[in-house]
């Protein structure tokens, strides 16, 4: 793909893989989360909107837009987190737009809400950037260092007022230096369901319409060694490594879990 690597980063949810079915997990999860498809590279949006559906469902209804019918709500859903969070059907979404975007679309609904990252601090890159980035400057003002990702924080999905959306990298390892990189210069995102310290279940949005994207991820933590990145080596200590009989990957990579999102809704006053 013709754009830079800088881009490449800003758009690391671009690429997605297809799904299939597993059984579901016997732990208590989020009963009733959509299992919406994406069309093209909008991973983020359509997993970001399996969770503002569900919390639409669970108290706080005007964060479904409104169509001729459920299904046509969803779309619109999905559609209306793509424009808040600039996300793009050729290159997916930047991530330096996700909470900023997420913030947005649960305030202009009406509600109030936190919305964090925890995961690499991918603005320490320093990608050459050989296409002009017209929406850089707007979200500047918003960044700061993100805290470190612990797999312990996905134990709040519990609590019926949060939710996570995962973000996945593929990558390659190199045992001998102890580095991984990437695979390919893109990424993706998938919606947790229900998080245990020995599974993730999750809903991927890489799925067709009769192929539900629900599937069992087995997380293993990292204790040492680093992500290769331009100009940065970040310590990759407590992120997941993950695996999954259904986990599609282009050939010869594993899968990442490099951060996550958490959405926290505040109790609606109204």
């Amino acid at each position: 793909m013709p754009i830079s690597r800088r881009l490449a980063c800003r758009f690391l949810l671009g690429l997605c893989v297809a799904g299939l079915i597993v059984p579901p997990a016997s732990a208590e999860e989020k009963g009733g989360m959509p299992d919406l498809n994406q069309e093209e590279q909008t991973c983020l949006p359509t997993s970001t909107a399996n969770l503002i559906i569900w919390f639409g469902t669970h108290g706080y209804p005007k964060l479904i837009v409104s169509g001729d019918g459920k299904d046509d709500g969803y779309i619109h859903t999905v559609h209306a987190i793509m424009t808040d969070t600039d996300a793009r059907y050729d290159l997916g979404t930047r991530t330096d737009a996700i909470t900023y975007g997420i913030e947005k679309y649960v305030r202009d609904a009406g509600y109030s809400c936190d919305v964090e990252y925890r995961g690499l601090d991918w603005n320490q890159a320093k990608f050459p950037q050989i296409v002009k980035d017209e929406e850089g400057e707007k979200y500047k003002k918003d960044t700061k260092t993100p805290s470190p990702f612990t797999q312990d924080w996905l134990q709040e999905n519990d609590d019926p007022s949060k939710g996570f959306i995962l973000l996945l990298a593929y990558i390659k390892f190199d045992r001998g230096s102890n580095t991984f990189s990437d695979a390919i210069h893109a990424g993706h995102a998938v919606t947790l369901v229900n998080a245990e310290p020995n599974l993730l279940l999750v809903h991927d949005p890489a799925h067709y319409n009769d192929s539900p994207g629900r599937k069992i991820l087995t997380p293993e933590l990292l204790t040492g060694g680093t992500f290769q990145l331009p100009g940065y080596n970040a310590p990759v200590s407590g992120l997941l490594l993950l695996s999954g009989r259904f986990l599609d990957t282009p050939p010869r990579a594993g899968v990442m879990l490099t951060g996550a999102v958490c959405i926290t809704m505040h109790p609606d006053k109204d």
